[in-house]
């Protein structure tokens, strides 16, 4: 049986304001892409604080490779070789040179070794065009294929993103995190990734964790979590939808939430109701009916 590269049990965290975040049990497999969703506040960056070891838990463990995060409390500096990380505003040195920065986290490597490593990495990546150059000169995009390369130049076990490309175009966001897919599975580690887009979570994750008020309330492949969302904040983050109290009666196949019920627009048959609009999207038309001082989207 595989051990997993990431694990925690039974994890809790609080920041001492009576607000429990109740995680509970999960794990990353080798080659495993898992993409952390949710609405704002949920958790997620605190999540992934917790893997990192900046937090200390309220209860329950964390472990990455088989063994223990260790946390602030026992270990001033983080341990790059456990979990390689790639923060939101990279911490690159833009008067260094690509090379310089990516090698930063194994300069104790002997020099033959340590220059495989990095041309390996920038094979990956796909920076060998520029090869040399100094980083400050480089793009958004570019600069961020950096920090991919530098934070999994120790072999880390987990590669850790936290909304890191968030400010990069459609086309930028896609191409990096296709090169990143690919370097996971060639060399069985892991990612555990917060991407800005749900469009982007659905372009490379295995696996979703849906984290809703501090509780992790669901995982499975990304079609599972569609077809079958645990609550209706989260089928909002993949497509739009209507949600209606739950005694109003409109026809449709709607699921039932405590006193509300919805739908996902493209599920909302043709109403016999005033039409406010009819709008072109990305993803196709959409027809806004009022419905008893309601209003309902039909794609």
């Amino acid at each position: 049986m595989q051990i997993p590269l990431v694990q925690f049990d039974a994890l809790r965290f609080t920041y001492g304001d009576n607000e429990i975040f109740e995680f509970g049990s999960a794990s990353i497999q080798p080659g495993e892409i898992v993409v952390m969703v949710g609405p704002s506040g949920a958790g997620k960056s605190t999540l992934m604080r917790l893997l990192r070891g900046e937090l200390e838990p309220l209860s329950g463990s964390v472990s990455i490779d088989g063994t223990p995060v260790e946390t602030r409390k026992n270990r001033l500096v983080l341990d790059e070789k456990k979990a390689g990380w790639v923060p939101q505003l990279d911490d690159l040195q833009s008067m260094l040179s690509i090379e310089e920065n990516i090698a930063h986290h194994i300069l104790r490597l002997d020099e033959e070794e340590r220059e495989a490593r990095v041309k390996d990495l920038l094979e990956s990546m796909n920076l060998t065009p520029f090869t040399g150059q100094i980083t400050r000169t480089l793009s958004g995009g570019q600069r961020q294929r950096v920090s991919i390369a530098k934070a999994m130049a120790g072999e880390p076990p987990v590669l850790l993103m936290d909304e890191s490309l968030a400010q990069l175009d459609l086309r930028t966001k896609s191409a990096i995190l296709l090169d990143m897919k690919a370097m996971i599975k060639r060399s069985k580690s892991a990612a555990l990734l917060v991407l800005h887009d749900p469009a982007d979570a659905l372009l490379i994750a295995d696996t979703l964790w849906v984290v809703r008020a501090g509780v992790l309330i669901q995982t499975g492949s990304p079609n599972t979590i569609i077809a079958d969302p645990a609550h209706h904040e989260i089928a909002g983050l993949f497509d739009y939808i209507n949600v209606v109290p739950a005694d109003l009666e409109v026809p449709g196949p709607w699921r039932e939430e405590q006193d509300v019920k919805w739908l996902y627009a493209h599920d909302l048959p043709e109403l016999d109701a005033e039409v406010l609009d009819r709008m072109e999207t990305p993803s196709g038309p959409i027809t806004v009916y009022q419905f008893e001082n309601h209003r309902l989207l039909k794609k």
